[in-house]
């Protein structure tokens, strides 16, 4: 940008210089073939009689004066500034999240535990039994039988006893003799069995299962976010900056009426002043 900023301020002030030139060589082309070409007499015919030649016109002064004029330039100011601009980063943190599992475990416990046997129990009762008690009784019985004489019959050892006929007599004769005897009676006593029954116990056990039991542990892992930061860097740079001047400037008459600044139809360059002026972004 400096670069063409100097070639447009040299441009300008070649460009003057140059409408100067040209304002002079013009001037001079239209007066030399003016003042160098012959002069003939009137027409007419004959007699080749030469007209007195004119006296050449006087040539026009040129005056020159000294105006002020506004010229621009560009100059440059260096600046250094801080260019930021939002950028997101990865901004990553350790955080720590539970991870359980399911872990097989002996689990015990004391229960109590039925058990029974069977065993034979006496069970006792009393009842009644028919008893018979012995005892012994005198009893008398009365008989009758004859009582006779007797005389001897027979002879030798054959001769036995014989009753006397007429001679014999009932009479009674008690005979008496003990009699054993019983006697029925009701009698309590006691009746004993065996009889089965359960007995049972409450007997310590150790009961053990296998249950899963939650284990965890703290795991460790990464969380990024992406999160805005300024990232500013240090921008070094020449800016342009328009300024002008006053400088004074030789201003010619050369006869023409064209001198003095006689308007804007002149040659000389037109100077951008105003909004008119170069601006550079």
């Amino acid at each position: 940008i400096e670069s063409v900023c100097l070639q447009n301020h040299h441009s300008v002030t070649s460009l003057q210089t140059v409408n100067i030139f040209t304002m002079n060589y013009f001037f001079v082309a239209l007066v030399v073939p003016v003042l160098a070409a012959p002069q003939y007499g009137g027409g007419g015919g004959g007699g080749g009689v030469s007209q007195p030649a004119r006296a050449p016109a006087a040539a026009p002064t040129v005056s020159c004066q000294t105006e002020y004029t506004t010229i621009w330039d560009t100059e440059y100011t260096e600046t250094e500034e801080q260019q930021c601009s939002t950028i997101y980063v990865n901004q990553c943190q350790t955080l720590t999240k539970q991870q359980c599992r399911n872990v097989p475990k002996q689990q015990c416990s004391t229960v109590q535990e039925r058990q029974c046997s069977t065993v034979n129990k006496q069970v006792c009762k009393t009842e009644m039994r028919t008893e018979y008690e012995q005892y012994t009784e005198t009893e008398c019985n009365t008989e009758y039988k004859d009582d006779c004489e007797y005389h001897w019959e027979g002879q030798g050892e054959a001769k036995v006893w014989v009753p006397i006929p007429g001679t014999c007599k009932s009479n009674a004769y008690d005979t008496c003799k003990d009699v054993p005897k019983q006697k029925q009676k009701q009698v309590p006593h006691k009746v004993c069995n065996n009889v089965p029954s359960q007995q049972c116990v409450n007997v310590p056990r150790k009961k053990c299962t296998t249950v899963n039991q939650q284990k965890c542990t703290n795991v460790p892992y990464q969380k990024c976010d992406q999160v805005p930061k300024q990232d500013c860097k240090a921008v070094h740079k020449k800016v342009p900056k328009r300024v002008s001047r006053r400088v004074p400037k030789k201003v010619c008459n050369d006869g023409s009426g064209s001198g003095y600044g006689s308007g804007s139809g002149g040659s000389s360059p037109a100077i951008r002043s105003g909004s008119d002026a170069v601006k550079f972004q």
